[in-house]
């Protein structure tokens, strides 16, 4: 355990729950030294992935003396000692806002984030996530977001939680269900996600663009709109209204979110050399007195001055005898949560509507009654203090909620207009989801939730129908609560159904991860280009429109293509294959009896893309790709594997010019509890832990085997971004 949460949990320090997000709570804790500490307690959906632990603990040993003022220490991986024994990652704490709540309070309060501000915290970003880069060149953020981005009271700004990538790389999730699980943005890919370099700077737009919005960004705007909020986006100047964007930052947006693969940027470092050019050029200060300014605005609607509260009982303060103007004839104000101490083990949280305002009858006194107003969040206490075991001690069973008046209060204050009163009631609306949700994870677990247990189920791809007991219960990615005992679980997706027996435990989760096969189309696609464009095309006879164009739904097997242009008229027989994209260029210099053109193929273990001068010809899938004869210069790209090479090829006419690939060598790191030997695609590696083994980029069979506990396979993939690390438990089937 880290020296300093011990010390803490000696001194018996409460634990607060202070922010919540997708990946989980986070509690401050004060060690022996006074020094507060932060601890995220993971969510058990998160680290239920066996590698997940191991992933973490490996990037924070790795990232162990890295050491910036934009980026805040972390201490520790520990296991805390409630039931769970909950995974706890240990970091110093960082005095501050963090950036999604500002943004989310300019949006209800409509406060003005300007453009100053906005691109004073950007520069701020961009020059940090290049100097990580720099200092640990084959790891990322990862989840690089407003909820993970803290504002010092001086407008510094610091990032947290920087050794996640690793681990949640390992949860193989799609890229929506990143987004919108765990609100982290991921560049397009062919195949899994991949939390590298790339990953960060996509991460990085994001934040920028929600800086310029001046709010946080919907769920259903990335990936899917993200170009037209771009395309959208205004300054939002001091005074609150719009201006130009300054000149190529709307450009230096779209590079960041990597809109455009070939005109993306490949680094942090190119990011932060293009914002210095764009910040040169324009007329804004991005200064940190903006910053500041803003803050003061953010903390007058969440922190007005406070007044003399009752310690045991938040209530209302009675109605005013006369309220001018007038109210309409009957207002309900938003409920207020009433804080009641309890007995442990009982957490109690109710909502309490206050009385009802009447209109008053008369005017009598000379001003009006001052409105209450909540703050944005209130601090939570734990009356059992941090135990001096040998890991993390924080109260569950026995949690109190104390209503103290110095770590909850009550302020008062006077709202001048209705901004105010909006931003009031959302704030009320946001502490009683919060505490919703806080009794759901932190209170005593009832009869039923005693016996019964979690099944949580994933598939590859999603959307698979799950049957529980021969009854429908939804698609995947599917949480269920069922009763103790056997169960049988159908999985319908592409091929087969997949049928698994299994037995729930009181108390316990039990995760499953099945991959489905892929449905197959049944027809494929022809992509024609002519040169020059402009050429009408007939497939089969059949008029399909002019080149360069795409014919979809074309059955399997050999078609005739027919092309005419005031330069004659050339056809050619193309071979298609379902779920494929064929591809046919087709030069218009001659008649269709001499053959000019050739064919190229690649031959490559993982599907190649390849370019001639920044042009997409095809895909190393495609049998064979036609071509003019003669020299070619083929660049042969797979962003998944981080693979990028050129060949100079001759085309001759008519026949086809091979490309063999030999795929570089990349690492991978290997481990199995408690051991196994590995064998990799067939030929043994050794006994783990292996850590570094040097194999070929692509896909690979992994076999682990354990004499008592015996086999998995597994596939993993190494490329060269950075080292493909797996591993397994063998103690679950």
């Amino acid at each position: 355990m880290d020296p300093a949460v011990a010390a803490s949990a000696a001194t018996g320090a409460p634990a607060s729950v202070v922010f919540q997000d997708g990946l989980g709570d986070r509690r401050h804790v004060v060690d022996a030294a006074n020094e507060t500490l932060e601890v995220l307690c993971l969510r058990s959906e998160l680290t239920a992935v066996p590698s997940f632990e191991f992933a973490l603990r490996e990037r924070v040993s790795r990232l162990a003396n890295f050491r910036h003022a934009y980026f805040a220490r972390v201490r520790s991986v520990d296991r805390l000692n409630d039931q769970r024994s909950t995974l706890a990652l240990v970091s110093e704490h960082t005095p501050g806002v963090r950036l999604s709540d500002l943004i989310a309070v300019a949006e209800l309060a409509h406060l003005a984030l300007d453009i100053n501000a906005a691109l004073c915290l950007i520069r701020q970003l961009v020059p940090a996530v290049a100097m990580l880069h720099e200092n640990a060149r084959d790891t990322a953020h990862g989840a690089i977001a407003p909820e993970r981005i803290v504002i010092g009271p001086n407008a510094r700004l610091v990032i947290v939680e920087h050794v996640m990538g690793a681990a949640l790389e390992q949860l193989r999730f799609s890229h929506e269900q990143y987004w919108k699980d765990l609100r982290i943005a991921l560049p397009r890919s062919a195949g899994a996600a991949h939390f590298d370099h790339r990953a960060d700077i996509t991460q990085v737009g994001v934040v920028a663009l929600s800086l310029i919005l001046g709010r946080p960004l919907r769920d259903d705007e990335y990936p899917m709109h993200i170009s037209e909020a771009v395309a959208s986006a205004w300054a939002i100047s001091a005074r609150g209204g719009l201006e130009p964007l300054p000149k190529g930052l709307r450009s230096w947006l779209s590079r960041a979110l990597q809109l455009e693969s070939r005109n993306s940027f490949t680094s942090a470092l190119e990011a932060r050399t293009e914002l210095d050019k764009v910040l040169s050029d324009s007329d804004f200060v991005a200064a940190p007195a903006a910053v500041e300014t803003f803050l003061a605005q953010y903390h007058a609607v969440v922190d007005p001055t406070p007044a003399p509260a009752p310690k045991a009982r938040v209530e209302p303060p009675a109605p005013a005898p006369r309220v001018e103007p007038p109210p309409p004839p009957r207002v309900e104000p938003p409920p207020v949560l009433k804080v009641e101490p309890a007995a442990p083990p009982k957490v109690k949280v109710e909502p309490v509507a206050p009385p009802k305002v009447e209109p008053p009858p008369a005017p009598k006194p000379a001003h009006k009654a001052p409105e209450p107003v909540l703050p944005i969040a209130a601090s939570i206490s734990f009356s059992n203090p941090l135990s001096s075991s040998t890991s993390i001690a924080v109260a569950e069973d026995g949690d109190e909620f104390e209503d103290d008046a110095d770590d909850v209060g009550q302020h008062k204050s006077a709202l001048a207009g209705r901004n105010r009163l909006i931003a009031a009631a959302a704030v009320v609306i946001a502490l009683a989801g919060g505490g919703a949700l806080a009794a759901h994870y932190y209170g005593m677990p009832s009869a039923l939730a005693a016996a019964t247990g979690t099944l949580v189920i994933n598939t590859n791809p999603p959307g698979a129908q799950v049957l529980v007991d021969g009854e429908a219960r939804g698609a995947t990615p599917l949480t269920l609560t069922l009763k103790a005992g056997a169960h049988v679980v159908d999985v319908r997706g592409g091929g087969e159904p997949r049928t698994i027996p299994l037995t729930i435990t009181a108390g316990a989760q039990i995760s499953q991860y099945i991959d489905l096969p892929k449905s197959v189309a049944a027809t494929g696609q022809l992509q024609i280009r002519s040169e020059p464009a402009g050429a009408q095309v007939a497939v089969d006879g059949a008029p399909r429109g002019v080149s360069p164009l795409t014919v979809a739904d074309l059955t399997p097997g050999e078609h005739s293509v027919a092309l005419t242009s005031d330069r004659g008229t050339v056809k050619q027989s193309v071979t298609i294959e379902a779920g494929n994209t064929a591809s046919l260029v087709v030069p218009m210099t001659a008649p269709d009896s001499a053959p000019l053109s050739g064919w190229i193929s690649v031959s490559a273990p993982v599907a190649m893309q390849l370019y001639e001068n920044k042009r997409l010809l095809g895909s190393s899938d495609q049998e064979r790709l036609m071509v003019p004869a003669g020299k070619h210069e083929i660049e042969i790209v797979s962003e998944v594997l981080g693979y990028r090479a050129t060949r100079t090829v001759q085309v001759p006419p008519g026949k086809v010019a091979p490309i063999k690939l030999e795929m570089p060598k990349g690492t991978i790191a290997l481990n199995a509890i408690p051991w196994a030997e590995v064998w990799i695609d067939g030929e043994k590696a050794g006994e783990t832990p292996i850590g570094n083994l040097s194999v070929a980029i692509g896909p690979h069979e992994i076999v682990f085997r354990h004499p008592d506990l015996g086999e998995q396979k597994h596939a993993a993939t190494v490329t060269l971004n950075a080292t493909a690390r797996l591993s397994v438990d063998l103690r679950k089937k």
